[in-house]
């Protein structure tokens, strides 16, 4: 049972390998930017998603706010461009519309890429900047046993 779920794993990297590299059309567009939204919210779903306590990054709104910040970086907005573009291109049906599974093991593999392509530097680059607008919302903190950011007055000590 074992070997039968790493062959399906390694199937799965496998795919989203061809998928990045042999099978980019050189005339495929960026997404228009209601598609990108759908896309970039379930990619970043994926990375915070909902649970019992706070809710999802796109129930705070993270990916209005990464969308804003692309307007005015053009770099951002060509590397969200670009990012969406590669997760919809899984030989299948579009990033948002594949199973939590798959959306899973496609951002698994983003995640252990090349740093050299897209889809691994849109991976961590979104990812990080996707996590400062999290949890800079006190919204993300429920459950914390924190009130406020630790800076600018830093983090309490560990016994108090």
């Amino acid at each position: 049972m074992l070997i039968a779920l790493e062959r399906r794993r390694l199937l799965k990297i496998v795919g989203a390998f061809f998928c990045a590299h042999a099978v980019w059309p050189a005339e495929a567009k960026a997404p228009t930017l209601p598609a990108q939204r759908v896309t970039l919210a379930a990619f970043l779903d994926v990375l915070l998603p909902r649970d019992a306590l706070s809710g999802s990054a796109t129930d705070l709104q993270v990916d209005a706010q990464l969308l804003a910040l692309a307007k005015s970086d053009a770099r951002l907005a060509r590397l969200i461009g670009l990012g969406c573009q590669w997760l919809n291109l899984t030989g299948g049906p579009p990033f948002a519309q594949l199973t939590p599974e798959q959306q899973i093991a496609v951002v698994d593999w983003m995640s252990q890429s090349d740093w050299n392509e897209i889809p691994r530097r849109f991976y961590e680059l979104v990812r990080q900047l996707a996590g400062e607008l999290y949890f800079s919302d006190p919204r993300s903190w429920v459950g914390l046993p924190i009130q406020r950011p630790p800076q600018p007055a830093g983090y309490p000590p560990p016994w108090a």
